[in-house]
């Protein structure tokens, strides 16, 4: 074996090592948390089907709610267009947004808007959500080239990346500045 082989050997073996030893010690704390302090299991609380179901509902409420905070806080969930139409709203108040404007009111032909966003009635910009690879097809080169040919910057976000709303919110500020 030569010195690459096995300096990524020795790397490999550290790293499955590392996993190994991560499992078990998570495996460890839950088996000691199912056992009591003395190592005997710990007895099921008793719950009625009220409480039960009181607990359910509110664990899930919880979840539902974490959920909406850390997608707001940490700017997930711009995976579609009512997430979107969401954050234009709260963060361009100064702009008009139109949805499914036509790309003729740009004197071209191609696929509606998903966005315009306009200032003062004049369109300052439009946006346009994209599918995987479905930037490579006639209707969305027709919209960009109408766009581009109008002098309105186009903005294009692809739905399978992760669009923070920070980035959604500083590239089209950029744009429409």
């Amino acid at each position: 074996m030569g010195f690459l082989d096995k300096l990524v050997k020795s790397a490999v073996q550290s790293a499955v090592g590392e996993v190994v030893q991560s499992a078990a010690h998570e495996v460890a704390g839950k088996v000691t948390d199912a056992l009591g302090i003395d190592g005997q299991p710990q007895p099921a609380q008793p719950q009625t089907a009220t409480e039960t179901a009181t607990t359910e509902t509110a664990t899930a409420e919880t979840a539902t709610a974490a959920t909406a905070a850390t997608a707001a806080a940490t700017g997930a969930g711009l995976a579609d267009k009512a997430a979107f139409r969401e954050m234009l709203a709260a963060e361009f108040a100064d702009l008009s947004v139109k949805e499914d404007v036509p790309v003729s009111e740009l004197g071209g032909a191609g696929k509606p808007y998903d966005f315009g966003l306009y200032r003062g009635g004049k369109l300052a910009g439009v946006v346009m959500l994209t599918e995987h690879n479905r930037d490579n097809n006639q209707a969305f080169k027709g919209a960009k080239a109408a766009a581009q040919a109008a002098g309105v910057p186009f903005i294009n976000f692809y739905l399978h990346m992760p669009n923070e709303r920070a980035y959604a919110v500083s590239r089209i500020r950029s744009f429409v500045s």
